[in-house]
């Protein structure tokens, strides 16, 4: 079977980003591990969507024993609102939307679950009493791993790299240094670059750092409808230093030997293709592994052409050399290059 690859874009639906972060891992699940899959996506959710979960996590356990406590509501010793304090325009406001049984209830409920305790309600009945207890053992459990949870995200160090918004294909300061010193009728080439800076450049430092680049793309064999993914490692200039301070660019230089050689914005746009760019190391102070990764689509706009970013080493007026930070993600034309032709999409 002839199994050439096709330039074709695949069926699906989403592209860039939204399509690698879809891809769906279809096997046999267990509840247990349907558990186990959720707390782990609760340890990789941003920070203020991490807290967000760990303060409602009380509250929607709550609401769910509630439903069960109103099946019995009989079962319950629920105090008269005068040992609840003084009747006030809010709390008939509160009672009005909710009811005045069901939402003391609800603080019952709360209140086992947190272990504050103080609302005057009591479980009679034997169906109250043994759900009271289930509700306190499952809201021990649920603080058992949302401690853990807790831990395990106060105990990652705090992201030791930024990441350049977009990647650049262009001819560099690097290629054109290089083309100086190259022999007559040799062929310049673009380079694949990629800007990172330390977290704390003036304070941080990383030891034994390695960098790689993947370039991905969802192809479709000829003669297949179904598409699959293919993950090729580019060459770079500088693959590993043994001491990083500030930050550095990670180059790749799109030559003969380099999958991305001859392809322009189009074939990149039809294959969906995107780079994850990583670094390993160690933080020189704490002895501590460093890992951080980035993701650049085509389709999404994160690689542009024939644009350079702007200088960050630079000396002031007391001629002192000056790293600066602030200009970390701006960028510049290439010179000679006009405003109206920058944008423009271009091969190589």
């Amino acid at each position: 079977m002839d199994d050439k690859l096709v330039d074709e874009p695949p069926q699906v639906r989403l592209r860039g980003k939204a399509a690698l972060r879809a891809i769906q891992v279809q096997h046999e699940d267990t509840m247990l591990m349907r558990l186990y899959n959720s707390y782990i996506y609760t340890l990789r959710l941003p920070l203020p969507f991490f807290f967000l979960f760990m303060f409602s996590t009380p509250l929607l356990l709550s609401f769910l024993f509630t439903a069960f406590y109103l099946l019995d509501v009989d079962g319950l010793s629920i105090p008269e609102d005068l040992n609840w304090g003084k009747r006030s325009s809010w709390w008939e406001n509160v009672y009005g939307v909710t009811g005045e049984t069901q939402f003391k209830v609800f603080i019952f409920s709360l209140s086992l679950c947190t272990t504050f305790g103080g609302t005057g309600v009591e479980a009679r009945s034997p169906y109250n009493l043994l759900l009271a207890n289930l509700n306190t053992l499952t809201a021990q459990l649920v603080f058992v791993f949302l401690s853990g949870a807790v831990f395990h995200r106060l105990s990652q160090p705090a992201e030791p790299v930024r990441w350049a918004q977009v990647a650049l294909i262009t001819n560099d300061q690097f290629t054109e240094h290089a083309n100086k010193i190259l022999t007559p009728g040799v062929k310049s080439h673009k380079s694949f670059i990629i800007r990172m800076n330390l977290a704390d450049p003036a304070k941080m430092v990383l030891i034994e750092c390695k960098f790689e680049i993947i370039y991905r793309c969802i192809l479709t064999a000829e003669g297949h409808h179904s598409p699959f993914i293919s993950q090729v490692p580019l060459k770079l200039v500088r693959p590993e230093v043994s001491y990083l301070k500030f930050g550095l660019l990670i180059r790749h230089i799109i030559d003969e030997s380099s999958p991305l050689y001859g392809m322009d914005f189009e074939m990149f746009q039809a294959r969906d293709a995107s780079f994850t760019v990583t670094v390993s190391g160690t933080e020189r102070s704490s002895m501590q592994p460093v890992f951080s990764e980035n993701l650049y689509c085509i389709d999404d706009g994160d690689i542009l052409w024939d644009r350079q970013y702007e200088d960050q080493i630079l000396t002031n007026k007391q001629g002192r050399i000056v790293f600066a930070s602030n200009v970390f993600d701006r960028l510049k034309p290439l010179e000679g290059e006009h405003s109206s032709d920058i944008d423009k999409p271009q091969s190589w």
